[in-house]
C-alpha cells in the first residue's frame, strides 16, 4: 500500500493541533499515513499535546522541534523527513473532512494528474458544472490561487524537480510554490469541499492568520511575479499585467475587509 506522508507545520497551535491530528486518523478507507509534525518554535504546549495524542491513540507521530523560521521552512523540513510516495499538507488550525483522502487518492489513481487540491468554504462548488474537478493550468494559476495547502495531495516525485517552498519567506510562499508546480505538472482541484478551514474564518478579513495581513501578502505576491519574470517563466508584458491585476484585487480585498469588520462589529455574517 502506498504511504502518504502528512506534513503538519505547527506554531503555538495547542488549541487546534489535536483536532487536526484527529481528522487524519479518522479518514475513511484504509490508508498508510506517516504523520510528521514540525513544531516551529512554539512557546506553548503544542509539542506536549502532540506527544500525548500519539500516546493516547497508540500511533507513531514524528515530532520535529525547530527554531521559529516560518511555515515554508517547516514544510520543507517535513518533506525532507518523509518516506511516502505521496505528500499531503495540513495546517495545524485546519481540519480534513473525513472523505478527503478517499476522494483525492481515487482521483489520482484514475488519472494522470500529479497534484490534486480541493475546495473549502464552497469555493469551487458550482450548480451548473458537470465536472467534479477543475484542471488548473499554469496560466489559470497565475490569475487565481486555486491551492490552499491543507487541501493538497501530490506525488512525491514532484520534489525531484521542485526544491520546495521558498525558505525565509513568510508571505505568499505557498503561491510561488504552486506556480512552479502548475508550470511543470498536471494539476487539478476537486470541486468538493475537502477541509474545514480554520474554524471557518474569513480567509483574509478575519483579523487572524497570515492571510489577514493584506499588504504583506500583496508584497509577497508582487515579489513572486518578479521572480517568475527573472526566471523567464513570464514575459515582461505579462508581469506588468499581473502586477496591475493583483493590485486591483488587493484594493478589492481591502474594501471587503473593512466591510466585513463593520458587519462583525454589528453582529453580521461573513461575506466572501
Amino acid at each position: 500500500m502506498n504511504k502518504i506522508s502528512v506534513i503538519i507545520p505547527a506554531y503555538n497551535a495547542e488549541g487546534t493541533i489535536e483536532r487536526a491530528l484527529l481528522s487524519v486518523i479518522r479518514q475513511e478507507g484504509a490508508f498508510n499515513f506517516e504523520i510528521i509534525v514540525i513544531d516551529d518554535g512554539s512557546s506553548d504546549s503544542t509539542a506536549d499535546k502532540v506527544s500525548r495524542f500519539a500516546q493516547g491513540q497508540n500511533i507513531d507521530i514524528d515530532l520535529v522541534m525547530q527554531a521559529n523560521t516560518g511555515v515554508a521552512s517547516a514544510r520543507n523540513a517535513g518533506i525532507r523527513r518523509s518516506s511516502g510516495q505521496y505528500i499531503a499538507f495540513l495546517d495545524a488550525d485546519d481540519e480534513w473532512l473525513s472523505d478527503k483522502t478517499r476522494k483525492q487518492m481515487t482521483f489520482l489513481a484514475n488519472s494522470d494528474y500529479f497534484v490534486v487540491g480541493g475546495g473549502y468554504q464552497n469555493r469551487f462548488i458550482s450548480a451548473d458544472s458537470r465536472d467534479d474537478h477543475i484542471h488548473v493550468t499554469y496560466q489559470k494559476q497565475l490569475m487565481k490561487q486555486y491551492f490552499q495547502p491543507s487541501t493538497v495531495i501530490l506525488r512525491k516525485e514532484v520534489f525531484n524537480h521542485i526544491d520546495g517552498f521558498s525558505e525565509g519567506r513568510r508571505y505568499s510562499e505557498d503561491a510561488l510554490f504552486f506556480y512552479y508546480v502548475t508550470h511543470q505538472f498536471k494539476s487539478a482541484v476537486l470541486r468538493d469541499n475537502v477541509i474545514n478551514y480554520a474554524d471557518d474564518k474569513h480567509p483574509y478579513a478575519s483579523g487572524a492568520g497570515l492571510g489577514s495581513k493584506l499588504w504583506k501578502m500583496e508584497s509577497g505576491e508582487l515579489s513572486n511575479y518578479t521572480e517568475l519574470m527573472d526566471k523567464k517563466l513570464i514575459t515582461m508584458s505579462k508581469y506588468f499585467f499581473l502586477v496591475a491585476f493583483s493590485l486591483l484585487k488587493f484594493f478589492r480585498r481591502l474594501f471587503i475587509s473593512k466591510i466585513y469588520k463593520l458587519r462583525m462589529k454589528n453582529g453580521g455574517r461573513n461575506e466572501r
